[in-house]
Order: structure tokens, then C-alpha cells, then sequence
């Protein structure tokens, strides 16, 4: 019975994390870059006028769009998210991301920041697959 129970919150837990498509969008590279260019302005659940550049954003230049934000004003504006991506190598490095735009599938990040995750060859590599998490807001900085 032990076994059975320690399966099954094994099988959850492994269930919440999801393989993502990660690339690059020089736009939030951008510190003057406006927060109300994005889905994630205002409204309820906006960014903005909290912050109001990219570069105020307490995680900048780990920004980007994320699939989870479905629209505007999306309760998962703000958001963050642990990106891990693994090398041919089999070596693994993360990093943390706020969600503050739409994409349509995985994440859309500043440069700075997914060079940061493939250690300098996100132009070479355009995409990577990345196991994506969100976590806690305090990880990005908030």
C-alpha cells in the first residue's frame, strides 16, 4: 500500500511538469521596452503601472511571453517559471522566467536570457525543447 501511494504521488508529481518549445524575441531584451506592448499592460491582473518598462521588472532581462497567458489581462500575467534545459551533453541548466506576453506554444524569452540557458547558442539553436515549471513569483524576483 505504501509503495502503491508513494507511485502515485511520484506519477502527479512528474505529471505537473510539461516539455516546452523555448526561443528568443529581441523585443524583451529592450529595458525602455513599454509594459503596455504586451498582454500582461493593465487590468486586474496587469503589470503595469506597477511597472511600467521592461527593465523595472525585478527579473528583466528573464522576461517573455508564455503560453499559459492566454489573452489580456490573463491571471497568469506575472507569473514565473523555472525553464530547464538539457545539452547534448546531458548537462542541465535552469533558469527562472516571468511570463509577461502571449505565445502561442512554449515560451518566447529575451536573448540575454536563453543565451543564459544554452550557454551562448541560442542564435545557433533558434528553439530548444526545456521542461517547464512555474514556481513561486519570489524565484523570479517578486
Amino acid at each position: 500500500m505504501k509503495f502503491t501511494s508513494a507511485l502515485v504521488a511520484f506519477a502527479l508529481a512528474a505529471s505537473s511538469v510539461v516539455a516546452d518549445p523555448v526561443r528568443y524575441d529581441q523585443t524583451y531584451d529592450q529595458k525602455a521596452g513599454s509594459l503596455l506592448s504586451v498582454a500582461c499592460s493593465n487590468g486586474e491582473n496587469g503589470l503595469y503601472p506597477r511597472y511600467e518598462t521592461f527593465g523595472d521588472l525585478p527579473g528583466f532581462p528573464y522576461i517573455g511571453g508564455a503560453a499559459a497567458v492566454t489573452h489580456w489581462d490573463s491571471d497568469k500575467c506575472g507569473s514565473c517559471w523555472k525553464l530547464t534545459y538539457t545539452n547534448t551533453d546531458g548537462n542541465k541548466k535552469s533558469i527562472y522566467v516571468t511570463a509577461v506576453d502571449f505565445t502561442a506554444t512554449g515560451f518566447n524569452i529575451a536573448l540575454t536570457a536563453m543565451n543564459d540557458l544554452t550557454e551562448g547558442h541560442a542564435v545557433d539553436l533558434g528553439v530548444v525543447d526545456v521542461v517547464s515549471e512555474e514556481v513561486d513569483p519570489s524565484a523570479c524576483g517578486f
